[in-house]
């Protein structure tokens, strides 16, 4: 499921059933954030994650704790994020009292629950992410325009783990199975019948 772009919508179906499909699966999309409070900005490298990401990848927290389903749950009062260690370094000066301390984004305060452990960049290979925060968090940072229900909007990518002794082949045909019954979840009848044709044959 790595490598092309989906919908929110298409993640939320795949998310619904991936219990179903594979040992685990989780959602992301890169951006950038200016952790500028004031005056001049200050952009690093940032990104949209599904709350399961560091369970699904084993990736536990340097300092503080990573991000998790509740803190990806829809009207969650208090958006919290997760640093790099090198942010937590350089603007922080690898103080534990960074966690409970805020960080503004688009100039939006954030509550940083967790530093990421050294060496692990998120997602995207050759890219370091200095921040993570829950997609739940999107429509605070796009206040005039989230993407979350955008069924025709592809900006995310998808990763899933196979279950012990799943190979590629049987993961993918269990998908195709299914694929119908997320499409009928995730797909608005008005959508673009060249958008529905690229879901229904690019392999995942």
């Amino acid at each position: 499921l790595k490598g092309g772009s989906w919908t929110y919508p298409i993640w939320q179906a795949i998310d619904r059933h991936q219990g179903e499909l594979f040992d685990g699966a989780f959602a992301w999309a890169a951006d950038r954030f200016d952790t500028a409070s004031g005056g001049e900005s200050n952009l690093v490298n940032g990104a949209y994650v599904s709350g399961s990401m560091f369970n699904v990848l084993g990736v536990n927290a340097a300092r503080g704790r990573m991000l998790s389903a509740i803190d990806d749950a829809a009207g969650t009062p208090s958006p919290v994020a997760v640093i790099s260690q090198r942010l937590w370094q350089q603007q922080f000066g690898e103080s534990d009292d960074a966690i409970g301390r805020t960080i503004a984004l688009q100039r939006v305060p954030f509550t940083i629950v967790g530093v990421m452990p050294a060496g692990f960049n998120g997602p995207d290979v050759g890219r370091t992410t200095d921040v993570m925060i829950p997609f739940a968090a999107e429509p605070l940072i796009r206040k005039s325009g989230s993407m979350l229900a955008g069924r025709w909007t592809w900006w995310i990518d998808v990763m899933a783990r196979l279950r012990p002794g799943q190979s590629i082949g049987e993961a993918t045909a269990t998908l195709r199975a299914i694929q119908p019954q997320i499409r009928a979840e995730s797909i608005a009848q008005e959508g673009s019948p060249t958008m529905l044709k690229r879901f229904l044959a690019e392999p995942f």
